[in-house]
């Protein structure tokens, strides 16, 4: 503690400090400081029509937004896209990438990314790495969870994992 003073006399140690000590005691940050960073608008994924009946959902995050040609990323909830393909009788019949909406989100990106899988229909999901809650949420709602290299082409996974039998 320093007991300086300046020319008038005023202590300059720790006085300037005491007062009201509302930051003791009532827990939490003093009540100017706020509560933190929240956003004002709930962040959510596209909206897409739930598949057809015999249609199987698949959610990859990718590295571009080139539909079966992208690139699996490293990361799956923070993956600058997501594509979304849809496979019937062993052939693609959509694909669609989305940038990833969730992937600037302070926290909970994985949480966020799994409530959207779950919302749009999708049965399985491409990625080279996925966060604990990510994963846990989804095989809570028995979405399958397919670990692929990250850099191989979303086609060539579907290839080597047989969930289809031909490109297009």
């Amino acid at each position: 503690m320093c007991n300086c003073t300046n020319l008038t006399g005023n202590n300059l140690g720790q006085d300037w400090m005491r007062g009201p000590r509302r930051d003791r005691g009532a827990g939490g940050p003093p009540s100017w400081a706020g509560r933190g960073w929240r956003s004002t608008v709930p962040i959510e994924g596209p909206q897409l029509a739930p598949p057809p009946p015999n249609v199987l959902r698949i959610v990859a995050a990718t590295m571009d937004g080139r539909g079966a040609e992208s690139v699996i990323s490293q990361r799956f909830a923070r993956a600058p896209f997501l594509t979304v393909i849809d496979i019937a009788d062993s052939r693609i019949v959509y694909t669609r990438s989305f940038p990833n909406p969730f992937a600037g989100l302070p926290h909970g990106a994985g949480m966020a990314a799994a409530q959207w899988i779950i919302s749009i229909g999708a049965k399985a999901v491409l990625g080279a790495r996925f966060g604990p809650n990510l994963g846990m949420v989804l095989q809570q709602a028995g979405v399958a969870i397919h670990t692929v290299p990250p850099g191989i082409r979303v086609l060539d996974a579907l290839l080597n994992l047989r969930i289809i039998r031909t490109p297009y």
